[in-house]
């Protein structure tokens, strides 16, 4: 088998605050460099290593994957296979994890339960079904008890599954951008490890505050992922509205207008945006409470939005896009699931138990659709991801939620609950994964389940 080297594509994204963490000289936005599938298959080799790399424009050492603080972006097609070989040069354990994806949970595929020893090499294989969503997904580190620093470090990138806006021949041969968010905490020329948000640099495809440029009327593809490890991202665009093509890779029903788009971490927003009139805007993150036991951080600057040269009439949006399968009808049996931690804050539970990968905490049948009510017993925020599947959110601290699509990830009121619709229908999903909050420390610190899909 060759093994590639890899490619990129990258594109800015902004959020709110008030303060320009921005260079003196501004940067032109630059998509991810982009390794792309070939003839049904992608094949490239990962290098997790520790040695120099830039991040907002400062040279400082990291734990990355080939070398950059931005990895290749991965670009496939339902039905292919990715091929990936891991090599781990950094000193602790590590793993590959592909986020988002309904494929195979067992044996080299996406195995969270698969890790690879210092000096070790593996190689993945995971097959894409031919009926997979298009969309935005993304791939980092699982090994419990280290997600958190290796994520931090930079260790995530994009993946792409084509084909969104292909049933939409208005929409089609957009100018498209990937806007990957990270935040990096630098120290004596290093990643440190701070409290979560304390003197966090964010970053845009690892370049601050940089330029992206439209013109006039133009209509662009927005493909945003919060692909680092604990940072909420409430984003806003001064004079513009985005909308909402899919969330967390799968497409909605309709359009959806949002005038923010709150990311929590792991999640992703893939949205149209029409320029306004010639000027310059900013694409914001704001400041951001988590909660009495939680964390407080400021927003910033994340990009500049220049809309300059020769107008373009904007193109007419569609009202509906394709129809989506409503779970409400379908459910054939609930569950409880209690997210808590301790008072100092030093340890996380599900249903009152650390993680334990050795224990199956929750047992379902393929061919089930279940309704789960994830209730947040702390003073804090937090998200509920599922591996291997999807959801549909039918209510939030007892409000019922407007149906357009689905997602893998939602924000958990404190001392709140949603319920989600999960489908465990698909049998390429048959096998043991898991289930937690993506605030990777709480990950880390013990919020993560496993559960068992099997056909008796």
């Amino acid at each position: 088998m060759k093994w590639r080297a890899a490619g990129l594509l990258v594109l800015p994204l902004a959020v709110g605050g008030v303060r320009d963490a921005g260079p003196a000289r501004r940067e032109a936005f630059r998509d991810p460099a982009v390794v792309a599938s070939h003839d049904g298959a992608l094949e490239l080799t990962l290098t997790a290593a520790r040695g120099s790399t830039e991040v907002g424009g400062r040279r400082v050492f990291a734990q990355v994957y080939n070398g950059s603080y931005l990895p290749p972006t991965l670009r496939v097609r339902a039905g292919d296979v990715v091929r990936v070989r891991l090599v781990n040069a950094i000193h602790e354990t590590t793993s590959l994890h592909m986020h988002g994806l309904a494929v195979s949970p067992v044996r080299n595929s996406d195995n969270v339960f698969l890790h690879v020893s210092p000096g070790g090499t593996q190689d993945y294989e995971i097959r894409i079904p031919a009926t997979h969503p298009p969309g935005l997904y993304w791939y980092h580190p699982h090994p419990h008890g280290r997600s958190d620093e290796q994520v931090r470090n930079g260790m995530s990138g994009a993946l792409i599954v084509e084909g969104l806006l292909d049933s939409f021949p208005e929409l089609r041969g957009l100018t498209e951008h990937v806007l990957l968010l990270k935040d990096a905490q630098i120290g004596d020329g290093q990643i440190v490890h701070r409290g979560i948000g304390d003197d966090a640099m964010r970053t845009v495809n690892g370049m601050l505050n940089p330029t992206i440029t439209l013109r006039p009327g133009e209509t662009q593809l927005w493909r945003i992922g919060n692909v680092g490890a604990d940072l909420y991202y409430p984003l806003t665009l001064d004079g513009h509205r985005f909308s909402e093509v899919a969330r967390d890779g799968h497409r909605l029903a309709r359009l959806v207008p949002k005038q923010q788009l709150l990311l929590e971490p792991g999640a992703r927003e893939e949205v149209l945006v029409q320029a306004a009139g010639p000027g310059t805007y900013a694409l914001r993150t704001a400041d951001f409470n988590t909660g009495p036991q939680g964390n407080r951080y400021s927003g910033t600057v994340l990009a500049t939005v220049r809309v300059a040269g020769a107008p373009v009439t904007p193109i007419a949006l569609p009202e509906k896009l394709l129809p989506v399968a409503d779970l409400r009808g379908a459910v054939t049996g609930r569950r409880t699931i209690v997210f808590s931690e301790s008072a100092d804050g030093d340890t996380f539970f599900v249903d009152g138990r650390t993680f334990d990968p050795g224990r199956t905490d929750t047992r379902v049948k393929l061919g089930a659709v279940e309704e789960w009510t994830i209730r947040n017993e702390s003073g804090e925020l937090h998200d509920f991801h599922i591996h291997q599947t999807h959801f549909q959110v039918t209510e939030v601290n007892g409000a019922p939620q407007a149906f357009d699509g689905y997602q893998d990830i939602v924000n958990v009121p404190l001392h709140g609950e949603v319920k989600v619709i999960i489908p465990f229908t698909d049998p390429v999903i048959v096998g043991r994964f898991v289930y937690h909050c993506h605030l990777l420390a709480h990950e880390d610190k013990g919020m993560m389940a496993t559960i068992e899909v099997g056909r008796h």
